[in-house]
């Protein structure tokens, strides 16, 4: 159990830094199917060898990431029960092996990369098995990897969502909104249908009043999309903006006017903010933004 615990981290997990460090320690100590470990605060302190500040962060990281579940919460002396639900059922299959085998299935010193059976073949224990790709030595790592290079061929349909979202990552960013867009495959493809559906400006000004919202500063894109991402209405529904003639007046400089459709986000009498016509841009929008 723990072994398919720890190769599911291994091979699967989203996490990165000390975040990783704890799901590794907490997989260390799975004894059952159901991927769960009772751990308290203490011992993942000792075992990560960091301070309760770094502990706690881990922790909140690993749950927004959705890798860890808190089955039972501390209680006295009782410590938490934590569950890693991606390794629930996980098996190690196929050409899966330990990473500190090689592709024969003989053990690798991981210190000298050599198996000793005595063949003395040099075998790198950062590099994958046969069938896999592997990375050169010496070589940079993609921190943010395009997600198709981990899809398979069968499921094209799916190399599309990274390059959809990229406008929206980059008006994320411009507008303030600094986010971590380390996620799974199947996140990328829900954000980009809402992409293609209710368009960026309304994500971006959603994203805004959300994070203004928040108690904590919203750290991943994830936040958005099951923080109401999924509910925007189509663009269609927006009103288009009016036609200007050649001479068309010069974009006003409004923070919340996108100067490509002049169109801004204005809040009605009852709270709710909706796209209209910009009235400075449009002057003659003024009577109906009201």
């Amino acid at each position: 159990m723990t072994l398919d615990a720890m190769d599911w981290v291994w091979k699967h997990s989203q996490s990165k830094g000390n975040t990783r460090v704890a799901l590794l320690y907490m997989a260390d100590q799975v004894r059952t199917s159901a991927a769960e470990a009772r751990l308290g605060r203490p011992e993942l302190m000792a075992a990560m060898n960091a301070t309760k500040n770094t502990v706690r962060d881990a922790i909140a990281d690993a749950l927004e990431l959705g890798e860890l579940e808190i089955v039972q919460p501390s209680a006295g002396r009782r410590a938490a029960l934590y569950r890693l639900p991606g390794a629930v059922g996980y098996s190690r299959k196929g050409s899966d092996v330990d990473p500190l085998e090689n592709g024969r299935g003989s053990k690798v010193d991981p210190l000298r990369g050599k198996a000793p059976s005595g063949r003395g073949s040099d075998v790198d224990p950062l590099e994958s098995v046969e069938g896999q790709v592997s990375t050169p030595r010496g070589s940079k790592v993609d921190p943010l990897p395009h997600p198709s290079k981990t899809l398979a061929s069968s499921e094209p349909e799916k190399l599309d969502g990274f390059q959809i979202c990229q406008p929206l990552v980059q008006a994320m960013t411009e507008a303030g909104i600094t986010v971590s867009w380390s996620m799974k495959a199947a996140d990328w493809l829900d954000i980009a249908t809402v992409v293609q559906r209710a368009g960026v400006p309304a994500m971006v000004a959603f994203a805004r009043d959300a994070k203004a919202a928040a108690k904590q500063k919203p750290r991943y894109a994830t936040f958005f999309l099951r923080g109401g991402w999924r509910g925007l209405p189509p663009a269609a529904s927006v009103p288009p903006p009016r036609a200007t003639p050649a001479g068309k007046r010069p974009h006003c400089g409004h923070p919340d006017c996108d100067p490509i459709t002049r169109t801004r986000e204005i809040e009605n009498d009852r709270g709710l903010r909706n796209l209209h016509p910009c009235p400075d841009c449009h002057p003659t929008a003024k009577g109906q933004a009201a």
